[in-house]
């Protein structure tokens, strides 16, 4: 799902492994390889969701920073790099 916040941004909801999550959250992989269905722009905001059993689901913010696509990739597929979403970015 997309939506578009007041900023102009689209903020896109996505499914993601736990794996890659954590390795995202602790700076540790700074992109994600995605199939380019959303039309992703840079300064977009990458909402990923983390379910952990009953406790209450908690969000997780990032921005996309640049976007390659073409030399190296699969057609119709994008490597989005991203930093962790603050209040001043």
């Amino acid at each position: 799902m997309t939506s578009q916040s007041e900023e102009s941004e689209m903020l896109h909801e996505l499914k993601i492994k736990e794996n890659y999550l954590t390795n995202l959250v602790h700076g540790k992989k700074k992109s994600e390889i995605r199939v380019n269905d959303r039309d992703y722009q840079v300064g977009d905001v990458l909402q990923f969701i983390k379910y952990k059993g009953l406790d209450p689901p908690k969000y997780y913010y990032f921005k996309i920073t640049h976007i390659h696509s073409g030399l190296g990739m699969e057609k119709n597929y994008v490597c989005l790099s991203l930093c962790a979403k603050t209040d001043d970015i």
